[in-house]
């Protein structure tokens, strides 16, 4: 009986190492590089060279301080020896500034066996660094709307027994106001009575200013209170209300240009509205400085565009420089002086053109001036 004889496999030719583990990088866009005890590279893989910072053959040999910014490399070689001591994984981050902005990366180091260095994995974590930071910023704002929610509880109560008792005290200067005017001449007391009156319309903007500030901290505490609803907004009489507010702020400082198309309504509240465009009218106003009249422009403009309805406010200020234009609309952010503003303005109104499912931007030249661009969905 003959036997059957089976031929042995044929293998398949492996790829080389190298060019799986760049199709692998590829997948991830990571790259991995090997030092040595010292700190110089001895190889360096990618998915793709243009993933590199420089062409692998000018810094393969190199010490890693003469490619690398000096802090970074010194963390690298931290890592280096630590890993080669203790034979154990270490993992770092690190960012650097590159073209279209700062990115984050994360490096694990590791000791690769028969091999004479130290690998480093170098993986672009900028997205999950960029939700981290998006989620602390949540929590942030969560904090601080609990405080000012606090705060506002607990200024109300005081502040409604001051408003009372300087109304008493108002009509009671009245009274004697009225008992003295008969008595000739201004008598010391008279004298006296008209001081009083002066420092009690001194206390009376006092509380409205308290007043104001805790309304702006009720509003930014609750939410629910910037919702739209069924409520339809006329943009253009908000706008038209805010500039009629606005105008004793104004026609000191620029020439008002007011340019309106008919656009319809949105959905809204229309008093919200109009409190966002007078607060950035008032913003424009305080960005030009008196005295300079013919020179200056505060700009409204209504119009529909792309299906969206825009409303643009443009002065011809001083501008807003560009690190705090990153900040503008992030809660008590504020450069006026102490006790000038506090920095809820455009914050609240950012919150509430966001609830009417528009958007708030901002475009800023210092020397030049600023354009706030409101877009709204007319649906």
């Amino acid at each position: 009986m003959s036997t059957l004889e089976v031929p042995p496999p044929v293998p398949h030719p492996l790829e080389p190492v190298e060019e799986l583990l760049r199709v692998v990088l590829g997948l991830t866009d990571s790259l991995v590089f090997e030092f040595d005890a010292e700190g110089r590279y001895l190889s360096a893989w990618a998915g793709s060279d243009a993933l590199l910072a420089a062409p692998r053959e000018t810094f393969l040999g190199r010490h890693i301080s003469e490619v690398m910014d000096p802090t970074i490399a010194a963390r690298t070689q931290e890592s280096i020896q630590r890993v080669l001591a203790r034979g154990e994984p270490e993992r770092f981050e690190y960012s650097l500034e590159m073209e279209g902005g700062r990115r984050w990366f994360g490096a694990d180091a590791m000791r690769v066996p028969q091999r004479p260095g130290v690998a480093f994995l170098v993986r672009d974590i900028t997205r999950q660094k960029t939700l981290e930071l998006s989620l602390l910023q949540a929590d942030r704002l969560a904090a601080l709307g609990t405080l000012a929610a606090g705060v506002a509880h607990e200024v109300s109560n005081p502040l409604g027994y001051i408003s009372s008792n300087l109304n008493f005290i108002e009509e009671g200067l009245a009274e004697v106001r009225q008992a003295l005017a008969g008595a000739p001449g201004l008598s010391p007391q008279a004298r006296t009575l008209e001081e009083c009156a002066e420092a009690l319309t001194e206390a009376r903007q006092g509380t409205t200013r308290i007043r104001n500030v805790v309304g702006d901290l009720k509003t930014f505490a609750r939410g629910e209170d910037t919702r739209p609803g069924e409520e339809r907004a006329d943009v253009r009489r908000a706008l038209e209300m805010s500039l009629n507010m606005a105008m004793p702020e104004l026609r000191h400082r620029a020439r008002v240009v007011w340019q309106a198309e008919e656009v319809p309504p949105v959905r809204g509240s229309e008093s919200r509205l109009g409190q966002v465009f007078l607060n950035l009218l008032l913003n424009a106003a305080q960005a030009i400085p008196e005295g300079a009249l013919g020179e200056n422009t505060v700009e409204a403009h209504l119009r529909v565009e792309d299906g969206k309805i825009v409303v643009e406010i443009r002065d011809t200020g001083h501008g807003i420089p560009p690190e705090n234009l990153k900040r503008i609309f992030e809660p008590f952010f504020t450069t006026r002086p102490a006790g000038v503003g506090t920095g809820l303005g455009l914050a609240i109104c950012h919150g509430i053109i966001i609830a009417m499912r528009g958007e708030l931007t901002v475009e800023s030249t210092v020397g030049k001036g600023t354009c706030f661009r409101v877009r709204l969905p007319t649906d």
